[in-house]
């Protein structure tokens, strides 16, 4: 009698942030940017944050459009289109951020536009004035092009997902 294949779990909206590829790149872009950066300011611990993200960002995006569909009431399948969709989009949305001062400047105000509610409940929980809005640091840099090939994790964490439902 032969052992049956092991069977992955039923997917379901928003999983494939479960992924230990994904976990892994959140912790690591977390760890690098408020550790690493910290104590090893370098190209490296740049390019590191944006391979981290790359391989994260789009599982996020469409973990948040597997969600909104689901509150539809819809049958849920991971989609390849989907993910294709939020690949291609992180990819030019990375792309635009990383050699425009314009799209730059947008960027590190959704961001911390992003992360004021968090802040703010910080603020309020220690007994400090609510803060500001502050824009995060951003670096325009055109060799960070170089790290797109990461959207490619996220491609296959994904395309795997929806293989397997």
């Amino acid at each position: 009698m032969s052992a049956a294949a092991p069977r992955h779990p039923e997917p379901f909206p928003g999983s494939g942030l479960l992924h230990p590829v994904v976990l892994g790149a959140v912790v690591l872009l977390l760890l690098n940017d408020h550790v690493f950066k910290a104590r090893w300011p370098s190209w490296w611990t740049g390019k590191l944050s944006d391979v981290a993200g790359l391989a994260m960002f789009p599982v996020l995006l469409q973990a948040l459009w597997e969600k909104a569909r689901a509150r539809t009431g819809r049958e849920f399948h991971p989609s390849r289109a989907v993910l294709v969709a939020c690949v291609v989009l992180t990819g030019l949305c990375f792309s635009a951020i990383k050699v425009s001062a314009d799209a730059g400047r947008a960027w590190q105000w959704a961001l911390g536009t992003l992360q004021w509610p968090a802040r703010a409940v910080w603020a309020l929980l220690t007994g400090h004035p609510t803060p500001r809005v502050a824009l995060v640091a951003h670096t325009v840099d055109a060799t960070d092009l170089f790290t797109l090939p990461a959207l490619l994790v996220a491609l296959a964490v994904g395309w795997r997902r929806a293989g397997d439902s």
